[in-house]
């Protein structure tokens, strides 16, 4: 028989470094860098992920979460990218337009394009593929067995 301590612990270490790791990627996709330059852009790449970790340091203690709880945060979170990496899966499968280089070079690790991104008619079938693999390992850390002893936030 399997002893299981569901006491409040508050948000766990796990959640606290998947929510920041979250806010830091959104940050570098969408985050603004023409206006600011990219000095502005690395203050706020280290400073915003900073404030938020301490925060939610600070603030999780107080959440009255129990292991359980926990989990079920990690499980969904995982779900909600997984739902939407299929969501771009399919617009990119179904799209009448993509964008490809016009001219790049082979250097040691692969390729880099040097000219010009243009739109083409068609489907996008390697990022259809990139989103779907990706769809597919949020869908298997959503589903897949948990540690529920991590109580150190």
């Amino acid at each position: 028989m399997e002893y299981r301590q569901d006491k409040e612990t508050g948000l766990s270490s796990n959640n606290r470094s998947l929510l920041v790791a979250l806010f830091t990627i959104v940050l570098l996709i969408w985050g603004p860098i023409d206006p600011y330059g990219m000095v502005v852009r690395i203050i706020y790449l280290v400073a915003l992920p900073t404030v938020l970790w301490f925060s939610l340091g600070y603030f999780g203690k107080n959440w009255k979460a129990d292991n359980q709880s926990n989990n079920r945060l990690a499980r969904g979170i995982a779900g909600i990218i997984a739902g939407a990496l299929f969501v771009g899966a399919y617009l990119s499968f179904a799209a009448s337009y993509h964008t490809e280089c016009t001219q790049s070079v082979r250097t040691r690790d692969g390729s880099e394009c040097v000219g010009d991104y243009v739109s083409v008619p068609g489907r996008d079938i390697s990022g259809t593929f990139i989103y779907v693999t990706l769809g597919a390992v949020a869908t298997w850390y959503a589903i897949s067995k948990h540690n529920d002893n991590d109580t150190s936030g």
